[in-house]
């Protein structure tokens, strides 16, 4: 087998152990409290910036603002989180955790932002700048034009 032959089947391998690594953590997290990985990261945005935007959570997330919002929906319809709109300006809301939110946050497995942030995280500056561009050079070669998939949360099985 030529070198670039073992090199793609390399990179196939690894892109799977990614996939299955995520979908991994995302059914731990599903089973211990019962959340989507995304909605359990969401908690912890929520948690080290009390009283944060929307807007802002979304960018953390890396979702978009309206994804952002129909899974906040879920939150507060399970009573996890609350919004409250600011009294000078009706358009911000901010969100904060419930007693009940905190304590499925306790008890949430780690990480709590994903096993696909966290280990970003760890990445040098430059190691983080080389899989950007060698990711985008990726993405273009898949030719996939759906504007709404970078901005919106892996589902898992």
């Amino acid at each position: 087998m030529s070198n670039r032959l073992e090199n793609e089947h390399a990179v196939t391998q690894q892109l799977r152990i990614i996939f299955k690594a995520i979908q991994a953590h995302s059914k731990q997290v599903e089973k211990n409290c019962g959340l989507s990985s995304v909605r359990l990261w969401m908690l912890y945005e929520i948690d080290n910036a009390d009283g944060i935007k929307v807007s802002e959570l979304a960018e953390r997330l890396s979702i978009h603002r309206s994804t952002c919002s129909n899974l906040l929906d879920k939150l507060e319809d399970r009573n996890l989180i609350y919004r409250n709109r600011s009294k000078s300006d009706q358009r911000a809301v901010r969100l904060y955790l419930t007693d009940e939110g905190k304590a499925i946050l306790a008890q949430a497995p780690s990480p709590p932002e994903g096993k696909l942030s966290s280990s970003l995280n760890k990445l040098s500056q430059q190691q983080l700048d080389e899989l950007h561009q060698t990711l985008a050079i990726l993405v273009d070669a898949l030719q996939f034009d759906d504007e709404k998939a970078a901005l919106t949360p892996i589902q898992t099985p």
